[in-house]
């Protein structure tokens, strides 16, 4: 029923990449070809759908979604709407031609001008000031005003016509945008709003129906834009497809990511209210200068993330991490892109006004929609029931189970090639259920594959681990286990379930003895035997000489034991810091691990290193004879010692394993250990909040970038 994990081997045992590297041209020319190959690969993406003067239609069904769930929808909704889907049109309802008032969600569009005022050199950055262009701003309020810039009036911080000064309050401000549009189509640009959208997007998209900056006349709130759904949904698209249109890049894909990864923090304040000078008769694009309490935390250059506010509190609870809306009159008009299901919904003139009352409240209709556009999707699994019966016998018994194996230096899912791209999700089975389900959803959404779990588990005086001591089995964690292990199964999710003798930090010592790290090992395959998800790390750096330390003689009979209880059984042991030479032949000769995996060091440099150490892993281990996967399970973090990784960081690093070979790569993530109380715990103490609640912004922007980097990839 289960079939085996795959072990499929090249020629002797080798892969043309390997046979490069062992040739007289020496392992530096083989690195070079390597590198510009995987490059090539990295970044090709593959031939992506475009509309071109029509859409072009594909059905709900060939485009993996319910049309039953999408005509509810539609029902819910009302009005007019679209969907979109992989750059065809798969649903429609009323009217796709009409061009009309799309309120508050032009905005995002007014900032994509903006962006592209910048790509042509008309504003240095978006952190330019704005009295450059409206000279009057100097010495308004005493010269308050002075410092707004474009960024202040994309994330409503302006200021304008308020006492706070520019970037120290959040107001959603209609007099301020009235402002940011005026300069920017006439004083930036030269001309009016329409032309220039008529040039830099209209025509490059190709829209199909009529399209205004004046939806209600020249003389009547001037900026407010007209547009058809189908029309807005190609301005969807080309954020979809990262700024890219067909053979074009319309907009930098650094400025995409920069406006949909750059939510204001929710410990933003709100503004007092107290109103300041305007300009002599500033006007108002729709609304005051007060709108809506609502948007630290979400608002991201004009966008609304489905991220959380300062109570925890997501806007969209069962819309995936990275989707990200434009939203008029509490959510009448709305555009909403999904990048991890390629996906794009849009309408106009609907029943839902209730976009602000969304954050923590799944019952409202903009909620209700956001349940019934992500539950379109058709999985190629069922999604979990929190009830479901967890016993051998029925659900984790299923035909399509995830399966994890390896082929030549590759991980595989289900018999396909797979970069096992991860999380550190160390105290796990210490979460809550709702936790892992939000967590998964959010992991998945953002494309990650692999999740990385210790079964001997103890901080922060909390002992989450499913093997005691002497390794036996201790309830009720080695159960939680299992029942995550499902979780993980029917999300398509690979899970390395780790051991570790312990040095003190992480609770006591434990599995000192041979005998008591056997009976672990044992507890752990013959509970989990049935799923084919996991792989197990028989000893965490193993090779750290305290109370950690395993060796090899020991790792050996271990390694024995695993694969007389479950042959087919993937194993590793991980080592901390690069490995030697000699430790390399003792893992692949006398251990016979399935792959390696090294925690390369934790320092700045660390990240420049890692394409040459990958490609040397294989020209060492070419030399040996055996050639294995190199997978890095725990590399540098941040809150852990003196050098603190950017996103652009772990990206880096990430991109230098895959492009040498690596076959999979951990997005590590732990506690503040230099802080008293070490918050936040991150992946290490998970009981009062969840992993993606806890990350900080950085991290938060690593993973969108991450995201990118590997769907590119994919």
């Amino acid at each position: 029923m289960w079939g085996t994990l795959v072990r499929k081997q090249g020629p002797a045992g080798t892969s043309m990449r390997n046979k490069l590297l062992s040739k007289t041209f020496g392992w530096a020319f083989g690195f070079l070809i390597l590198c510009l190959q995987s490059e090539l690969q990295l970044w090709a993406l593959a031939a992506p759908n475009y509309p071109g003067k029509i859409w072009e239609r594909r059905s709900p069904e060939q485009s993996g979604l319910s049309e039953v769930k999408l005509a509810s929808l539609a029902e819910l909704v009302g009005g007019r709407g679209c969907v979109v889907r992989h750059g065809y049109m798969v649903f429609t309802w009323g009217d796709q031609t009409k061009s009309s008032d799309v309120a508050s969600a032009f905005k995002p569009l007014l900032t994509t001008l903006l962006f592209m005022a910048v790509q042509e050199g008309r504003l240095m950055s978006v952190d330019d000031k704005v009295a450059a262009f409206e000279s009057r701003l100097k010495a308004l309020n005493g010269g308050k005003d002075a410092a707004i810039t474009w960024r202040h009036f994309a994330s409503q911080t302006s200021g304008y016509g308020l006492a706070e000064a520019p970037g120290q309050a959040y107001s959603y401000n209609d007099y301020a945008l009235a402002l940011y549009y005026d300069t920017l189509t006439h004083k930036v640009f030269g001309t009016n709003g329409t032309a220039i959208l008529r040039s830099h997007l209209a025509e490059p998209l190709q829209f199909e129906d009529a399209f205004t900056f004046d939806a209600f006349g020249p003389n009547n709130r001037p900026g407010r834009l007209a547009i058809s759904i189908r029309d807005f949904a190609r301005f969807g698209l080309l954020y979809l497809r990262r700024g890219t249109w067909r053979d074009r890049q319309l907009l930098r894909p650094d400025l995409v990511e920069m406006a949909v990864s750059s939510p204001l923090s929710p410990d933003t304040p709100l503004t007092s209210g107290k109103e300041a000078e305007m300009l002599p008769n500033q006007r108002s694009i729709g609304g005051t200068r007060t709108i809506t309490p609502v948007g630290p935390g979400y608002y991201s250059f004009n966008w609304w993330l489905s991220r959380t506010n300062k109570q925890g509190r997501k806007l969209f609870a069962a819309a995936p991490a990275d989707t990200y809306v434009a939203a008029g009159h509490g959510g009448m008009r709305m555009l909403w892109i999904i990048p991890s299901l390629d996906l794009i919904v849009c309408w106009n003139e609907s029943k839902i006004e209730d976009q602000e009352q969304s954050p923590g409240n799944p019952n409202t209709k903009c909620n209700q929609a956001a349940q019934l556009i992500t539950g379109a999707v058709i999985e190629p699994m069922e999604a979990p029931t929190p009830n479901a019966d967890s016993s051998p016998s029925s659900a984790e018994l299923r035909a399509d189970a995830t399966t994890l194996g390896i082929q030549d230096t590759r991980f595989t899912m289900n018999g396909k090639p797979a970069f096992l791209l991860g999380l550190s999700y160390y105290g796990g089975l210490g979460a809550s259920e709702e936790f892992w389900h939000k967590d998964l959803a959010d992991m998945r959404g953002y494309g990650f594959n692999w999740i990385r779990v210790w079964a001997t588990w103890s901080s922060f005086s909390n002992n989450v681990s499913a093997v005691d001591a002497e390794g036996n089995p201790r309830e009720p964690f080695i159960s939680r286990l299992k029942q995550l292990l499902i979780e993980c199964d029917r999300r398509g999710v690979a899970m390395d379930i780790t051991l570790s003798r312990g040095n003190g930090v992480t609770g006591a010592p434990r599995l000192q003895t041979l005998p008591s790290h056997r009976r672990a090992v044992e507890t752990l395959v013959n509970n989990l035997k049935p799923y084919r998800n996991w792989y197990l790390d028989l000893s965490n750096e193993r090779n750290i000489r305290d109370e950690r330390f395993t060796s090899i003689e020991d790792l050996k009979d271990l390694r024995q034991l695993a694969r007389k209880l479950d042959p087919d059984r993937l194993v590793t042991a991980s080592h901390g810091g690069d490995i030697s030479q000699e430790e390399l032949g003792s893992y692949l000769e006398t251990v016979r691990v399935d792959f390696i995996s090294p925690h390369r060091p934790r320092e700045g440099k660390s990240l420049g290193e890692t394409a040459s150490k990958t490609v040397e892993y294989f020209r060492r281990m070419e030399q040996i004879g055996r050639v294995v996967p190199v997978h890095y399970q725990e590399p540098f973090r941040r809150g852990y010692g003196g050098w603190e990784p950017s996103a652009l960081d772990f990206v880096t690093d990430a991109r230098n394993a895959q492009s040498t070979g690596a076959a999979g790569w951990c997005f590590h993530n732990g506690d503040e250990r230099r802080r008293a109380d070490a918050q936040p715990r991150r992946s290490f103490d998970m009981g009062q909040r969840r992993l993606f609640e806890q990350l900080d912004a950085e991290e938060q922007k690593a993973i969108v970038r991450l995201t990118d980097l590997f769907r590119r990839a994919r």
